[in-house]
């Protein structure tokens, strides 16, 4: 660290963004701690399967709306969207992080419910 970062007593941290940075829905995570000790998570999508064909019949000369036969891949989806591998103090961080953003969820549902009971 600088002595001028030292003399101040701060510092400024720059956030570096990729052009290709995209926000990602989970809905849930596997992982496990590798031999290294480091925590693997692979946070994930979940959802059934998009069919990979139907077969629909045409009623009167008009296609129709509900498929006859319908053939999938699998009875529900995963799609991996991120895999982290993280160090364990880095681990404990974002436990308490989450930790911290999940106690101000719930305190605001406490304080909201409260308002409109006094209301």
């Amino acid at each position: 660290m600088s002595s001028d970062c030292q003399e101040k007593n701060e510092i400024t941290i720059k956030y570096v963004i990729p052009n290709d940075l995209k926000d990602c829905y989970v809905n849930g995570v596997w992982g496990m701690v590798s031999p290294k000790g480091e925590i693997n998570m692979h946070l994930y999508s979940e959802r059934l399967p998009i069919p990979n064909t139907e077969t629909i019949s045409f009623i009167d000369g008009n296609l129709g709306t509900v498929p006859v036969d319908t053939k999938a891949g699998g009875d529900v989806i995963r799609l991996v969207q991120s895999s982290i591998v993280m160090d364990i103090p880095t681990a404990i961080a974002l436990q308490k992080w989450l930790g911290e953003r999940i106690d101000y969820f719930f305190n605001k549902i406490k304080e909201t419910k409260k308002e409109h009971k006094d209301v």
